[in-house]
């Protein structure tokens, strides 16, 4: 479930109850999804909404991942916490690698690192990369990740970052590392999948897309020597009760109850194994109910 983490709910407050309803309920993991900062879109268009603009609410109030997960990592003991998904290419992934271990540490070994490259050309150029290099960059950034989260010293040589018998520590305690979600499923990140990916994680795809993307998805894992039947795919979607069926626009996963059940099982009939949800009414009302319903009315049906 993605915790709210912009907008007016979006306080500690919220991040406490929805912590305790997910550990109450049996949740698996609460996610948190990442933007730095919001400039006026002149060339990018958000995809959540016909007019293409941010809800106002968000620029004034979205709170970084991993505050809110070192937050909650003291404060929980059982649900899994993770980045869905952070723009790994606006960072340096010296100090990513950092954040991800130490968390993971202070969590007991919950931790999920979930990674994409981002859609938001002014917020990457804003922050000083080329919007055309975040795939590249992302690449590079995961690798040395890797290294640092498994060597000791780490070495790397790459066109945009360097390390030379670096140490680091400390190292993550899931060995050999968090898993990686890898978000997206254009070309670029099917190829990431099976260079470095754990966890599949498309985001917003129907069942269709999933099995149009497969074929694909398994040369490039063969090419790496990797059986795709082995990978876990966990897409995020809207997640939404109501009192009739899925109308046109929105996604199996909202509906009635035995929409949402027929949604999942469509899913996984085409190989997914876990699901992320998002829920599009940000309230902390809305986020608990949704949260008992998915606990009480789905999950004891699947």
């Amino acid at each position: 479930m993605s915790l709210i983490v912009r907008g007016d709910a979006a306080k500690p407050a919220t991040f406490d109850a929805m912590a305790r309803k997910a550990e109450e309920t049996g949740l698996d993991t609460l996610w948190c999804s990442d933007h730095l900062i919001i400039p006026k879109l002149t060339v990018s268009k958000y995809p959540g909404r016909a007019d293409g603009q941010f809800p106002e609410p968000w620029k004034t109030t979205y709170w970084q991942p991993f505050s809110v997960l070192g937050y909650l990592a003291g404060r929980t003991s059982t649900v899994r916490l993770g980045t869905s998904v952070l723009i790994l290419p606006m960072r340096n992934p010296i100090e990513v690698a950092a954040q991800v271990a130490e968390l993971d540490v202070l969590s007991g070994g919950r931790m999920n690192f979930g990674v994409g490259v981002g859609w938001f050309v002014e917020e990457t150029e804003t922050l000083g990369y080329p919007f055309k290099l975040r795939g590249a960059r992302a690449n590079e950034g995961l690798a040395i990740c890797k290294a640092l989260w498994t060597e000791q010293p780490a070495t790397y040589k790459g066109k945009f970052y360097q390390l030379d018998t670096a140490s680091f520590g400390p190292k993550p305690m899931q060995k050999p590392h968090p898993p990686i979600y890898i978000g997206g499923h254009t070309a670029g990140a099917l190829r990431r999948v099976a260079r470095f990916g754990d966890v599949w994680h498309p985001f917003k795809v129907t069942p269709a897309l999933l099995k149009e993307a497969r074929p694909e998805l398994t040369r490039h894992m063969e090419a790496m020597g990797r059986d795709v039947a082995r990978l876990p795919i966990a897409p995020k979607v809207p997640l939404t009760f109501q009192a009739g069926p899925p109308r046109e626009g929105q996604f199996p996963t909202e509906g009635r109850t035995i929409d949402i059940l027929d949604g999942i099982r469509a899913y996984r009939d085409e190989g997914a194994t876990e699901m992320t949800f998002d829920i599009l009414v940000e309230t902390l009302d809305n986020a608990l109910a949704t949260m008992d319903r998915l606990s009480a009315d789905v999950r004891p049906r699947l």
